[in-house]
This record gives structure tokens, sequence and C-alpha cells, in this order.
């Protein structure tokens, strides 16, 4: 019998803890239904689903309760340099420890208000120790945004975990009293031209979708969804 659904299963995920991501590999919508109910009860009860960005491939997944989360979107790598009058960028490094891990947490704190209202828990030490990791990598590209000498954004880069023409980019904020200066711009710019830079036609990013201010950014920069990431709880359904 083919395979219908593609299915991984986390006992501990990082983030999530016990959960499962599924992915539909047969296109009919029934088929994926049935195959999702024939497996369901097995499964943990937090569950993901990763879907094409078509209405097509997201339908089967509206109707077996599954809400979108998060976004994920590419652009072609490239473009013009941008400078935000009176900030400069430069390279950051394992000593940008407590930088990295304030500007980042402004992330988590925009996904925990409203609409978001994201429950996921901020885990300081765990925190810490990720980006102790990704300073310290040496296939990571990472760039603090500065005014006078002072931090107020930053940008990281990385090889995309899924495609090998594509850089990833991860974590990129802005403090609140700098934004609609141009720094997030400036920071989009570099890494356009960074994954240009290494030859990659690609560069990617994901986004949650109830974050307002993430939602419209991305695709106003030209990042166009490839795929969706969805969830369900079962019993919140």
């Amino acid at each position: 019998m083919p395979e219908t659904l593609k299915i991984e299963r986390f006992e501990a995920h990082p983030i999530w803890g016990e959960c499962v991501f599924l992915q539909a590999v047969e296109a009919d919508a029934e088929t994926v239904r049935g195959a999702y109910a024939d497996t369901a009860a097995a499964l943990p009860r937090l569950q993901f689903a990763v879907a094409d960005a078509t209405p097509e491939a997201l339908d089967p997944w509206y109707r077996l309760g599954f809400a979108q989360m998060h976004a994920y979107g590419a652009r072609a790598s490239g473009g013009e340099r941008f400078e935000a009058p009176g900030v400069t960028l430069r390279p950051g490094t394992v000593e940008d420890l407590e930088t990295a891990m304030r500007l980042d947490l402004l992330i988590h704190e925009e996904q925990a208000a409203s609409p978001s209202f994201s429950p996921d828990r901020h885990d300081g030490a765990r925190h810490r120790e990720s980006w102790r990791e990704t300073l310290a990598a040496d296939d990571v590209t990472y760039r603090i945004a500065e005014r006078a000498g002072r931090p107020i954004g930053h940008v990281t880069l990385y090889p995309d975990p899924t495609d090998g023409d594509a850089l990833h980019l991860a974590s990129t904020a802005v403090v609140p009293e700098e934004r609609g200066a141009g720094v997030g711009l400036m920071l989009t710019a570099f890494a356009l031209r960074r994954s240009a830079e290494l030859g990659l036609p690609r560069l990617k990013t994901n986004w949650r979708v109830t974050n307002l201010l993430a939602s419209r950014y991305w695709p106003a920069r030209g990042f166009v969804p490839t795929q969706i990431r969805l969830v369900r709880r079962i019993g919140d359904s």
C-alpha cells in the first residue's frame, strides 16, 4: 500500500516536548484525512503538519481541525546595499552572548502578546546554551546593528537545514524604539547579499502567522510563502 503520511515522532522535542510532525505524501484530500484518522489516536496529542502553501494542500488539514502556525518563505538572493542613517553593522562573537539573548528575547515577547498568545515557555538556561552554540559555530554569520555603539538589532544566518541551495535567515530583531528607521531593511539587505556572496540562489526564513509584525514585514520584503506549518492539540478542538 502506498505511503500516505510521512510521520516524524519526537518523544522529547527540544522546544515542544512530545509531539509529532506529519506531511502528506498523497495529494488526494480524502485519502489524507482517512490516513490521519487511522493513525491519530496512537500519536502524541501535540501534532504539527507541514503542507505546501496552496489551498489544495492545506484543505485536508483545515478540515481535520489543524490551524496555521508558521509560514516558511523564500526569495531570490542578492540586491542592493541599504544603509540606515547613523547605524553600523559589525560581526558578532561569543562575547556578544548577552546582547544576542536580549535581542532574541524581543521575538519571544512579541509572540507571547496579542494576537499570537504563544504558550511557549521561555527557558533561560536552554536559551543561553542554544545561543552559545550558535555564536561559536563556524557556519553561522551573525551581525549586530549599532547606533553610537549601542546594540539596536541583529541578524543570524546559517545554511538552511532542508535546502542545500539556500541560506536560512533565523533570529532577526530590532528594538521597538528603532523600528521604522530602516534598521530591519539594513539587516535584511545584508542577509540577501550574504546569501549571494556564498553562491546560494535563495534566502529562506519563517514567521508565526499570528505575529502581525513579522507576517507583514517578510512578505513585504519579497518572501513568498512556500509551506505552512499547522498545529493541532488533541482535546483542544
